[in-house]
């Protein structure tokens, strides 16, 4: 969706290259009837490449893409209206062009869980210890069981720093049973360890509209918020139950992304054999478990718990979890997770909700 988005923007501005070349006289221009003049073809030329750069930063840059957008739609009309004769279908791709841009404009609002991301965030890190974190040693890893030592010691964590935090970014596709069809995604994460905060804010297309999701875990409560074109509410849950999964899912991070936090935060181990074994979390009240489970080479190859719930409509119901590797990667010289899955499993069978490919990664990040 997005590229089609950018890719019509980018046509729509090039189209205003034609009354550039009538009013700049380059040459001919036969679907133009009407006069253009020398600062006409100036005009036209602008509002093309104000659009143009748009599409472009729809891509690389969707924060600000609506500047140049909004001064290439405002000029663009103006022009058709005064060619109008000619140029009048231009209105019914300015207005399209305009709900996207509304959209990300009104994402800029104190409101918008864009900005709840962002102010968050900022929160969460400022908070975070300073200073230079201390190294990981093989002191850390003796009392572990023997496959979670060969686990962290395959993964890099030994000396290096500690994970305190970390940001993210990631592209995905999600779902909400195994009956719907997948939606294409992109999400943006901030989390941090000491004190436990988790931030997550992800763009979806659903039906070829906008959806946006913000889950939050601060302190001893977290939510998801869910809103159409991120402004129509459509989905809120929060409470122990959500708090408690939302611990898992902070769990799962560290355990899968940045195992070098785990020196930092309470947990505690359990061996069950050479392949297996089981650790328990407790933040803020909650305490939650899960088994991790190893691969013949020694590498982290699942993470599974009963302890996290699905959402369904304004329910939560505890639901078995699980997210097994598909792909290691190298991440600031820590192997981690970098393609993987998010399963539920009902009726006796797992089915996924969530296919995640890490896009970048950054370690015990500061306030921007």
């Amino acid at each position: 969706m997005r590229y089609l988005v950018s890719l019509f923007v980018l046509l729509h501005g090039a189209i205003h290259l034609l009354g550039a070349v009538k009013g700049l006289r380059l040459g001919e221009v036969s679907q133009l009837t009407q006069p253009i003049s020398t600062r006409g073809g100036w005009l036209w030329l602008i509002a093309a490449t104000l659009l143009m750069t748009a599409a472009v930063l729809y891509l690389a840059l969707p924060r600000w893409w609506w500047l140049p957008g909004a001064l290439g739609l405002v000029l663009s009309q103006w022009l058709i209206v005064g060619a109008w004769s000619d140029a009048r279908f231009g209105t019914i791709a300015n207005v399209i062009v305009l709900v996207p841009l509304v959209i990300a404009m009104a994402e800029l609002l104190p409101s918008s869980l864009r900005s709840q991301y962002e102010r968050a965030s900022g929160v969460a890190l400022a908070a975070s210890p300073g200073g230079t974190p201390p190294l990981v040693t093989e002191v850390d890893l003796a009392p572990l069981p023997d496959p979670v030592r060969r686990w962290l010691t395959r993964a890099g964590v030994v000396g290096r720093p500690r994970v305190r935090s970390f940001r993210l970014t990631f592209d995905a596709k999600m779902r909400g049973s195994e009956q719907d069809p997948w939606m294409q995604a992109t999400a943006e994460q901030v989390e941090v360890f000491q004190p436990a905060a988790r931030l997550f804010l992800m763009r979806a297309s659903k039906g070829g509209v906008p959806v946006v999701v913000l889950h939050r875990y601060e302190g001893s409560n977290a939510t998801m918020d869910v809103r159409l074109a991120g402004l129509v509410p459509v989905q809120h849950l929060s409470g122990p139950e959500a708090t408690q999964s939302e611990t898992v899912t902070l769990l799962n991070d560290i355990c899968l992304l940045a195992p070098g936090a785990l020196f930092d935060v309470r947990v505690t181990w359990e061996p069950i054999d050479d392949r297996s074994a089981r650790v328990t979390y407790t933040n803020a009240g909650h305490t939650v478990r899960a088994v991790l489970w190893f691969d013949a080479h020694g590498d982290l190859a699942n993470f599974t718990s009963d302890d996290r719930s699905m959402a369904k409509g304004a329910a939560m119901v505890r639901t078995p979890f699980s997210t097994p590797v598909m792909q290691l990667g190298q991440r600031e010289g820590v192997r981690i997770v970098t393609d993987g899955e998010a399963r539920y499993r009902e009726g006796g069978r797992d089915w996924a909700y969530g296919r995640f490919v890490l896009t970048s990664m950054a370690y015990n990040v500061r306030v921007p």
